[in-house]
């Protein structure tokens, strides 16, 4: 089978022994990790194993980086313990966000221990990397990231509390409620974005708690607006209502509330008092 390589400056075709041979044996980091790159393009199983020889081996991280996207792309799940090595022990900050993201293609029970762990790397591309692979993974590892909302470390609470709005699912709520009482406005901003997203009327007392505290953030306060207009549960609407009207002027806080406001009236004109009315007499 022969592959078609091109570059700018030549076009050339490799046999996959070819390809092989130069991820095994070439000095050249450059002419290796093109070798794994292709690798990994052609879904061919049998450059699994040589996959997993360089990652653990090769001394260059360009290198070790190709050949964890590779392994990602194969889909193999004999390549998942040596990603979930690479993750935990690889000092190429490049390496463990591939890794992180090959491991999130695979999936599997198995990974989502070592991808909650990575959430606390030292590097913050790593940490968001392994968020949206847990996130790619899906309900499996939901249990896991409501755990880690009550992390001592503030970036893995805000990165978990962020996937566990993505993954929505609804047994999140509580823990995620429970984030609008954290210490840091970062995670209170994940947590009333979240809150939305999850759907579901149970936050709807928590998120105009929120609305209504003058001493929280603008910034938090805005995401509960805009979570409310998400939900579109009437019972925000007068408390809405009540914090536009107290505005001089309408900054970035009311025009999200107005906002939110008319969502919520358009889903639920039939149900509001004198609605229905007020929509006869427009026609």
């Amino acid at each position: 089978m022969g592959v078609k390589l091109s570059s700018r400056k030549k076009r050339s075709e490799k046999t996959f022994d070819e390809l092989i041979y130069e991820l095994k044996n070439s000095n050249s980091e450059k002419v290796r990790y093109n070798a794994a790159r292709v690798l990994g393009e052609l879904g061919d199983s049998r450059a699994v194993e040589p996959l997993i020889d360089v990652l653990k081996h090769d001394k260059n991280g360009s290198v070790r980086l190709y050949a964890a996207r590779a392994l990602g792309e194969l889909g193999d799940i004999a390549a998942t313990p040596h990603l979930i090595e690479s993750l935990r022990e690889d000092r190429n900050v490049d390496v463990r966000v591939r890794a992180a993201r090959a491991l999130g293609r695979l999936g599997g029970t198995e990974v989502v221990e070592p991808l909650v762990e990575a959430l606390s790397d030292e590097n913050s591309q790593v940490c968001i990397t392994a968020t949206d692979a847990l996130i790619e993974i899906g309900p499996i590892a939901v249990e896991a990231l409501i755990e880690s909302t009550q992390h001592e470390k503030v970036n893995v609470r805000c990165d978990a509390t962020r996937a566990l709005g993505e993954l929505g699912d609804t047994k999140a709520v509580k823990p995620v409620i429970k984030m609008l009482k954290d210490e840091w406005v970062n995670v209170r901003i994940y947590a009333v974005t979240s809150l939305g997203k999850l759907g579901g009327t149970e936050a709807v007392p928590a998120l105009i708690d929120v609305l209504k505290d003058e001493q929280e953030n603008e910034l938090v306060r805005a995401g509960a607006a805009a979570a409310l207009g998400v939900l579109r549960d009437q019972r925000a609407l007068l408390p809405l209502r009540e914090l536009i009207m107290q505005a001089d002027e309408l900054g970035e806080l009311e025009d999200t509330a107005l906002k939110a406001f008319k969502k919520i009236m358009a889903a639920n004109w039939q149900n509001v008092p004198g609605a229905v009315n007020k929509k006869v007499a427009t026609k």
